[in-house]
């Protein structure tokens, strides 16, 4: 025991000088542009974390030569690092997912949207009929499942996703190379388009509410509520992923 003890306190003593020795190579490599202490400390930082990130090291010293860019620039002005860029383990994330421009989100495609009010659409009304067949109990035994189904709900959520999705890349404003927003389509189209995609909706959905109860079964309440939850749930993740700002919650700019 005594002689393993005196073996790991050398493999930790040897792994601390790599360590070092490392560190003082990539300080060095950042030493020759002129950086303030702090900013190098950030540019080691932000390549330890590019490397766990498995960034590739083309794509990574294009990315650290463009933040050294970036720095000196604001060294100039008294900006620190840590004012443009957050931490380096939160840079380096936006580095290897890059939100996109204003310009990039008002373009987002149809499927984007589309997805994005699907389940916002099956949140909706698989919570609502679950909360309400809970509240009243009796409204579940009526004969015909209708509107309730939830064959009628997944109809309902995905022509209403695409209908939706399709009216929200029509209507919603562009923003042009000068970064003003633009709408590409005078306003009575605009409303002309959202009217008639509710219409259309609306007959779907009072087509769906005469299916027959053998193909739109009515599930039972507690399931409704779940289905709810992790849709939303879900919804909130693939926006945050996808980075999709126009759909029924409206259309907000990322914030840059």
């Amino acid at each position: 025991m005594s002689e393993e003890q005196p073996r790991n306190a050398q493999a930790g003593q040897r792994q601390k000088q790599l360590e070092k020795e490392r560190r003082q190579a990539n300080g060095n490599a950042f030493s020759n542009y002129d950086l303030t202490r702090k900013n190098e400390d950030f540019m080691y930082q932000l390549n330890k974390q590019l490397d766990r990130l498995g960034v590739p090291s083309d794509k990574k010293d294009s990315m650290l030569k463009e933040t050294i860019d970036k720095l000196l620039a604001g060294q100039k002005k008294g900006q620190t690092a840590r004012a443009l860029f957050g931490t380096p383990t939160e840079y380096a994330k936006e580095l290897k997912n890059p939100k996109p421009t204003p310009a990039e989100a008002s373009k987002q495609s149809i499927k984007l949207l589309a997805i994005d009010n699907m389940l916002i659409f099956l949140s909706i009304f698989t919570f609502m009929f679950g909360l309400m067949f809970w509240l009243s109990p009796a409204a579940m035994q009526t004969k015909n499942a209708g509107s309730s189904g939830i064959t009628a709900i997944l109809i309902v959520a995905i022509t209403g996703g695409l209908i939706f999705g399709y009216v929200a890349t029509q209507v919603q404003p562009q923003i042009d190379k000068n970064g003003k927003r633009v709408s590409k389509k005078p306003l009575w189209q605009r409303i002309l388009l959202i009217v008639a995609g509710l219409a259309a909706w609306l007959i779907i959905y009072m087509l769906v509410s005469m299916l027959p109860n053998v193909i739109n079964p009515r599930l039972n309440p507690w399931v409704y509520i779940g289905i709810g939850v992790i849709t939303f749930i879900g919804d909130m993740y693939f926006r945050s992923k996808f980075h999709v700002t126009g759909s029924l919650y409206g259309n907000r700019a990322p914030r840059r």
